[in-house]
């Protein structure tokens, strides 16, 4: 299989959002998680984890860095600026709605993406696919 095969995700932002309003922060994993955010990107760490799938690890950092109180706009700049960290090639997002145009006009720009729309309806699923 090739490694650019390895590297697709699927990223549910719908179930971000329900994983995220579940999680019940104490005082200390709030500070912690803000420290570990800032101090992994000014320092650039990119841990080297083999056990766990490109796609836990973007989950993994969404939980610890977007947040809910952030607009989807910022939140999906953010997602997709893990992504290219975790080497991700191609991510497939799904919204529980549609995004503005001028929305995905803007992550474009600010990440430098190509954004594809799959399909529409109830849910809304892009294509992201990263240079």
């Amino acid at each position: 299989m090739d490694l650019q095969e390895l590297n697709h995700v699927e990223f549910d932002y719908t179930s971000f959002l329900g994983a995220s309003c579940d999680k019940e922060w104490t005082f200390l994993e709030a500070v912690n998680a803000c420290v570990s955010t800032v101090r992994d990107n000014s320092w650039g760490n990119n841990k080297e984890v083999v056990n766990i799938s490109p796609q836990e690890r973007l989950w993994g950092a969404a939980l610890r860095i977007l947040s809910t109180r952030h607009s989807d706009e910022s939140n999906l700049i953010a997602l997709c600026d893990i992504a290219k960290s975790e080497s991700i090639s191609v991510l497939k997002l799904i919204m529980p709605y549609a995004l503005s145009q001028t929305q995905l006009d803007n992550i474009k720009t600010k990440t430098g993406v190509e954004i594809s729309k799959l399909a529409s309806g109830v849910e809304d699923e892009f294509l992201i696919q990263f240079n």
